[in-house]
C-alpha cells in the first residue's frame, strides 16, 4: 500500500506550489521529492521480519491512559483550558506537554488496530491544548490504521474516505476559530511557511548553515534547553528573540545540510518503504504514527525529540528485522 507514503512528498510539492515558492526552491524541493519517492520504492524491496518490540499490551493501555491523564492534570494546573482562553499555551509544561504526545499517538493508534474503539478520544482530548498539530497527527494517524484495515478487508467506501477527510477538516478549522484565528490565516501561513523556505534556500548556501546542529536541537532543547530548532530558523532570519517559525519539511534539513537534504528525504523514503509492510501490532502503529507526523511535517517540519523517538523505535525494528531475515 505505497500509496500513503507517497503522499508526503506530492503534498510537499503541492504545499511549496500552493504557496508560490520560487523557482530555486521548487527545482530543490522536486529533487527532495523525488529523493523521497526513490526511498519509498527501494525500501519497499527489501525483506525483514516483523517481529514489533514485545510489549505486553497492558503496558501500552497505561501509556494511552498516562497520556490522557497528563492532559486533564495540566487543565487542572492551570485551572483553565486553552481550547477555550488560547494565551495560556505558553503556560503548558513543554516536557509533560511532550511526553503526551509520546505515549498518546502510538498507544491510541496500537489500541485502535486492536478493536479499542475508545482510543478515538485521544485527538479530541489532546485538542484541549489548543494546538493543532497534535490533533491532526492523532487524526491522521487513526484514518491511516483505519483506511488500510478496511482496504486489507475489501470494505472501503468512499464515504468512509469522505467523512475521515471532513471530521479532520471541521476539527481542524474548528480549534482556529476557537483560537479566535480567521479561516484566511490557514492560508497566509502556507504562503508564509512557503516564504520561510525560499529564504532559507537563497541564504544557506549548497552545504547549509548549522551542519546538523538545528537537528540536534530537537533533542537537546528537550533534555538541556536552549533554543528549538524552530527558534534556530528564527535566528538565521533575523527575527526577534523568543518567536518560532516553522521551516516546512525539507526547510530544517537544508539550513543543516544545504544540498544534501536530498539524502536525508531519501533515507525518509527509505524508511517508509520498509515499515510500510509491518505486520506486527506495534510495529503497524509507529508506522501510521510517524507517518502521520511526516504528512503534517510537510509545513511544521520534523523537528521535536517526540517524534525522533517515534521514528528511533521503527527504525530499530526494521534494522532488527532485516538482521534476522539475512540469517535466516
Amino acid at each position: 500500500m505505497r500509496e500513503l507514503p507517497l503522499l508526503i512528498p506530492i503534498l510537499f510539492m503541492a504545499f511549496i506550489s500552493l504557496g508560490l515558492a520560487e523557482p530555486k526552491t521548487i527545482a530543490m524541493g522536486t529533487a527532495f521529492a523525488v529523493s523521497m519517492v526513490l526511498g519509498v520504492y527501494h525500501g519497499s524491496r527489501i525483506e525483514w521480519e516483523d517481529r514489533g518490540l514485545g510489549i505486553d499490551e497492558k503496558y501500552i493501555t497505561w501509556a494511552f491512559w498516562v497520556a490522557v491523564g497528563i492532559i486533564i492534570l495540566q487543565m487542572l494546573i492551570l485551572r483553565d483550558v486553552p481550547l477555550i482562553h488560547p494565551a495560556i499555551r505558553t503556560s503548558l509544561n513543554p516536557r509533560l506537554t511532550a511526553l503526551t504526545y509520546f505515549l498518546g499517538v502510538p498507544s491510541s493508534v496500537y489500541l485502535f488496530l486492536r478493536g479499542k474503539r475508545y482510543a478515538l478520544i485521544y485527538p479530541f482530548t489532546v485538542a484541549l491544548y489548543a494546538y493543532r498539530t497534535p490533533v491532526l497527527v492523532g487524526l491522521i494517524a487513526l484514518g491511516a490504521a483505519y483506511y488500510e484495515g478496511m482496504k486489507r478487508e475489501g470494505r472501503l467506501k468512499l464515504w468512509h474516505l469522505g467523512a475521515a477527510i471532513g471530521v479532520i477538516i471541521v476539527l481542524g478549522l474548528g480549534i482556529t476559530l476557537l483560537r479566535g484565528e480567521a479561516i484566511e490565516s490557514l492560508w497566509t501561513r502556507v504562503q508564509s511557511s512557503t516564504s520561510v523556505l525560499d529564504i532559507i534556500v537563497w541564504r544557506a548556501g549548497w552545504s547549509g548553515h548549522y551542519h546538523g546542529y538545528l537537528q540536534w536541537a530537537g533533542i537537546k532543547s528537550y533534555l538541556l534547553g536552549g533554543y528549538s530548532p524552530r527558534g534556530l530558523v528564527a535566528k538565521f532570519l533575523y527575527v526577534r528573540t523568543g518567536v518560532t517559525i516553522t521551516p516546512t519539511l525539507l526547510g530544517g534539513m537544508y539550513l543543516d545540510f544545504g544540498v544534501f537534504a536530498v539524502i536525508e528525504g531519501f533515507l525518509l523514503g527509505l524508511y517508509y518503504g520498509v515499515i510500510e509492510g509491518a505486520e506486527n501490532p506495534i510495529t503497524r502503529a509507529l508506522y501510521y504514527s510517524t507517518l502521520a507526523y511526516g504528512i503534517v511535517g510537510v509545513e511544521t517540519g520534523i523537528l521535536d525529540l517526540p517524534v525522533y523517538l517515534l521514528f528511533a523505535l521503527g527504525a530499530y525494528i526494521v534494522i532488527r528485522g532485516w538482521k534476522l531475515r539475512r540469517q535466516s
